[in-house]
């Protein structure tokens, strides 16, 4: 699995060198024969709250990843809140016992949600209009808010969005980030003396492992297309934007604490490859229906 190099250039025999030698030609991403292994899938079941880690997703009918991001937080204003408001959520781990979502945290007693949900509304910030939106939801009581306060220090509840506010325009698919890419990161942390980043902080759905190398790095930014290759058939991911990167990076998933460093690398590695907002990683959507598995294989069709 990674990436297989298509170069034809034989090796030497020697290292006799002749004269009227041609010098191998440079390689370039028209060389190279593009492909690269699912190595972890997250779902994010809560959106604010942590990554869970699971061996298989399948795509709904809007080619998102199921069960992603159908829960949410909000603040006592009723809107929906997020790690940059409250970086502590990053501490709340979902999880699930049959169909019913729990939350847990790293020395505290999990809660499950309650058998009977309560109708609510709630506001979500709609970028394009400047405005916030209003959807139903259902509440999950005030034993799961309580826990929240304490867990986070703010009054904070768990909902659950109904239908309109989970497929509401303008939301992303699928996060895509590859593995050359967060290297390339993690090189800038360590020139500064700060250790690798964890790959949770870039809240990815999928994470795609390659060898680094000379322009592999970002490679993700001149794909068109992923053809998965996955168990049962091959489905096509169309990548269908560059992910503009808000301060959540920069919140440690293992301590709610913010450190600006990881969020500073990638905005000099972003402003070295092009001048504007900062990037990293790419949304992808799929067919519905489609089933990505942790050890798939995903060649990637270039954009030019």
């Amino acid at each position: 699995a990674g990436f297989w190099w298509n170069s034809t250039v034989p090796e030497p025999r020697s290292g006799i060198v002749h004269a009227d030698a041609q010098p191998a030609p440079a390689m370039t991403l028209a060389d190279i024969d593009l492909a690269a292994t699912a190595a972890a899938l997250y779902l994010y079941p809560v959106k604010a709250c942590a990554a869970l880690w699971v061996p298989e997703i399948v795509l709904d009918a809007g080619g998102r990843a199921g069960g992603d991001r159908g829960w949410a937080i909000v603040d006592a204003e009723g809107a929906v809140t997020w790690q940059g408001a409250h970086p502590r959520l990053a501490l709340v781990q979902p999880s699930f016992a049959g169909a019913r979502l729990l939350l847990g945290a790293t020395g505290a007693e999990s809660i499950p949600t309650p058998d009977a949900l309560a109708p609510c509304r709630l506001k979500i910030w709609n970028d394009l209009d400047a405005r916030h939106d209003e959807f139903d939801a259902a509440d999950a009581g005030d034993a799961v808010a309580g826990w929240l306060e304490r867990l986070v220090g703010a009054p904070l509840r768990l909902v659950r969005l109904g239908e309109a506010a989970r497929t509401r325009e303008g939301l992303n698919a699928l996060h895509l980030v590859f593995a050359p890419s967060i290297a390339a990161v993690d090189a800038q942390l360590a020139a500064a003396g700060l250790p690798a980043a964890d790959p949770r902080r870039f809240r990815p759905n999928i994470v795609l492992s390659a060898p680094a190398g000379d322009g592999v790095e970002f490679i993700e930014e001149s794909l068109a297309a992923l053809q998965w290759q996955g168990q049962d058939a091959a489905s096509r991911l169309e990548i269908t934007a560059p992910c503009v990167r808000c301060p959540v990076p920069d919140v440690d998933p293992e301590s709610g604490l913010v450190e600006p460093a990881l969020g500073d690398a990638l905005a000099r590695l972003s402003q070295g490859r092009r001048p504007g907002a900062t990037v990293f990683g790419v949304y992808a959507r799929g067919p519905a229906g489609t089933r990505l598995r942790v050890g798939d294989t995903a060649r990637m069709d270039l954009a030019f």
